[in-house]
C-alpha cells in the first residue's frame, strides 16, 4: 500500500514563504530540522500530509519551466472552503494570482490559480459536492 507523506518545496526565500504558508493559508506549522547544510520547515497539509520546505545554504540557481513542458511536476492541487474568500485575501497579501475564480463545469469546481513565493503553481479547488 501507497500513502502520501510529504511535498517538498525547495525555497528561494523562507521567511517569505513562512508568511505565505502559515499566515496566508492558515497551514500549521510544525517542526524545524537542522540538517547541516539545509534547514527543513514542515507544514501540516492533512492529518497524514506534511509540506516540507527546504532552504539550502548554498544556490543552484532557479528553474523557469512553461505550464506545459513536459515531464515536470506542474503545481500542487489542494481543497478549500471558499475559493472566493481565498482568492481575496491572497490579492490582498500581494500574492501573484494566475487566474481569478472560475467554474469548471467539466470537473464541478471552482478554483484559482497562484504562485506561492518560490514561483511554485498552486490550484486552489472547491468542490460541489463538499
Amino acid at each position: 500500500m501507497l500513502k502520501p507523506d510529504h511535498i517538498t518545496i525547495n525555497v528561494k526565500d523562507i521567511e517569505k514563504s513562512r508568511k505565505f504558508y502559515g499566515e496566508i493559508l492558515g497551514l500549521t506549522e510544525m517542526e524545524t530540522v537542522d540538517m547541516g547544510d539545509h534547514r527543513l520547515y514542515y507544514f501540516q497539509l492533512s492529518d497524514e500530509l506534511l509540506l516540507e520546505l527546504i532552504e539550502y545554504d548554498d544556490d543552484h540557481g532557479e528553474m523557469h519551466p512553461d505550464v506545459k513542458t513536459r515531464g515536470i511536476f506542474r503545481h500542487l492541487a489542494l481543497q478549500c472552503d471558499d475559493v472566493d474568500d481565498l482568492y481575496r485575501r491572497l490579492k490582498d497579501a500581494g500574492c501573484t494570482i494566475l487566474s481569478e475564480p472560475g467554474y469548471v463545469p467539466e470537473l464541478s469546481f471552482r478554483n484559482i490559480l497562484a504562485e506561492d513565493p518560490n514561483g511554485v503553481e498552486l490550484e486552489f479547488v472547491t468542490r460541489e459536492d463538499r
